[in-house]
């Protein structure tokens, strides 16, 4: 079984997700993070199983996790590498410059 790569912008939607729900609750804010990498990793194990997204970037795929926010990634023979991690309510079409893969 393959990896769960992240992206600098991954990583970034995190820590702002992280931040913007800790300012009420330190534990959600960690039960987000938990709940979000649970459900990276099950895509380890059917990386096809999201929406292909070529018009935001060749090869990009997303997955609506059980938490407001949206998983977008690349899948490759070493695993998947989360290009963002967007709260779903996001005009996402609109954000440019998508990392490549």
């Amino acid at each position: 079984m393959g990896k769960v790569h992240h992206s600098a912008s991954s990583e970034i939607d995190l820590l702002e997700a992280w931040l913007y729900i800790a300012e009420d609750s330190l534990d959600a804010a960690d039960r987000l993070l938990d709940q979000i990498d649970t459900e990276a990793r099950t895509l380890l194990m059917q990386p096809k199983m999201g929406r292909t997204r070529d018009e935001l970037a060749a090869g990009l795929r997303s997955w609506p996790t059980s938490t407001p926010y949206v998983l977008f990634y690349f899948s490759d023979a070493d695993g998947i590498t989360i290009a963002r991690v967007l709260h779903h309510a996001r005009d996402v079409p609109a954000i440019e410059n998508w990392p490549k893969h």
